[in-house]
């Protein structure tokens, strides 16, 4: 069996089960299968004792509107993409020598509808996908360019929040708590604001916003949401108190205008 024709096999297996459903119409699930098992075969690896190996870390970067859509709609889909490379590396007859880590990622490089995967076969003391622009050089060598080539792959720019039109907040972690109360992560001292009024979550690079059932609702750009991606530049309203979600450097937004282009998930109304 040639190399084309296997790669098909195995995507042609993979979108027979569960795989199908998880890209909600945003991106062909035969696509994603096709490239995803080229990766696995183009970046395996021999183990001392001889056997091939899958690569442990994938990158899925996908047009920012389909990213955008997915990150709302399949919340799970990272841990999902995961156990099917479990899947995947079985039928492809390649041993994994830890679990699978899967990245969904935004691209706004690539045109509408379009898949790209990256893999890499990293050791087990590599440190974690997310934590990768912090890295320091090592005196280690191999760590070294091991770390380089992550880096080369997980897209920069650092996100934050403008309080009180100077005071800058870096968003560093998955999940964000917003509020009144002393337990959030972002306290907002003003009694129009909620106790728990909101979460940040970051999806595939980008950050969602969730109003949390809020007294008086939560807007971005003057129109209530309860859940919405995040865009540099947006202007969001707690309550009427305003903060300013950015990002440095900057995702570009994309633009309208092709017919193909799909649209942003539609804005819902937030709980009064």
């Amino acid at each position: 069996m040639s190399k084309i024709v296997r790669f098909e096999a195995l995507a042609e297996r993979l979108v027979e089960g569960t795989f199908a459903r998880l890209f909600a119409g945003q991106v062909s699930p035969f696509e994603v299968a096709t490239h995803l098992t080229r990766a696995m075969e183009d970046h395996q690896v021999v183990s001392p004792d001889g056997k091939p190996q899958a690569p442990t870390h994938y990158w899925v970067y996908l047009p920012p509107n389909d990213c955008d859509a997915l990150a709302i709609a399949q919340p799970a889909l990272e841990e999902e993409l995961a156990h099917h490379v479990v899947e995947l590396a079985t039928q492809a007859n390649l041993e994994l020598a830890i679990s699978p880590a899967v990245q969904v990622l935004s691209d706004p490089e690539m045109g509408a509808h379009e898949v790209r995967v990256e893999a890499r076969w990293l050791p087990q003391e590599a440190p974690s996908m997310e934590k990768t622009r912090e890295l320091q050089p090592e005196s280690d060598e191999t760590e070294t360019e091991v770390e380089a080539e992550v880096e080369d792959i997980v897209p920069r720019g650092h996100p934050f929040l403008i309080l009180d039109g100077r005071r800058h907040v870096n968003l560093l972690r998955a999940t964000v708590a917003i509020g009144r109360a002393l337990d959030n992560d972002v306290i907002l001292e003003d009694p129009r604001v909620s106790r728990h009024h909101a979460q940040l979550r970051r999806r595939y690079g980008r950050y969602v916003l969730y109003d949390l059932g809020s007294s008086r609702g939560t807007k971005i750009n003057g129109y209530p949401i309860e859940e919405c991606v995040l865009h540099a530049g947006d202007v969001i309203s707690f309550a009427g108190v305003q903060i300013i979600y950015s990002e440095d450097p900057p995702t570009p937004i994309p633009l309208p205008g092709a017919e193909d282009t799909p649209a942003l998930p539609a804005q819902e109304t937030g709980s009064g």
